[in-house]
């Protein structure tokens, strides 16, 4: 009887647990702590505003760019600072390879000419609300 009610337990058990990680946020994505602990958030300070800005593990981050370390592109995590909400994702194209590409989710013509010490372009794909900027 014992064996007949763990066999039966531990499949639905499995399922619940599997079933609610499917259904949950993705650990990372949408708080700024998890995602602090794998992706580069450096510096940290509000940018734009109030947004912290996080580049994927061994990318360059806004950190390298602000010191002059130039990449091609960059594409970052951006979290509101006071309330580590996930509010969307930064798209980073070094200017001499933009091209006139639309900027889309901004509503603009063309992406926004951030003064870094190299200069990049940048499209904003916001989850809550307009970006300040």
């Amino acid at each position: 009887m014992i064996l007949r009610l763990t066999l039966l337990a531990v499949p639905a058990v499995a399922a619940a647990l599997l079933a609610s990680v499917a259904l949950g946020n993705p650990a990372g994505l949408t708080d700024l702590a998890q995602t602090d602990r794998t992706w580069d958030c450096e510096p940290y300070v509000p940018i734009a505003g109030n947004y912290q800005h996080c580049a994927p593990p061994g990318k360059p981050s806004v950190a390298d760019l602000l010191a002059g370390t130039e990449a091609p592109s960059l594409e970052l995590r951006v979290f509101d600072f006071t309330t580590g909400e996930f509010a969307g994702m930064e798209s980073l194209l070094r200017a001499d390879l933009y091209s006139g590409q639309p900027c889309w989710q901004d509503g603009q013509a063309e992406w926004g000419l951030l003064d870094l010490p190299v200069d990049y372009r940048a499209c904003h794909r916001y989850e809550t609300g307009n970006p300040p900027f």
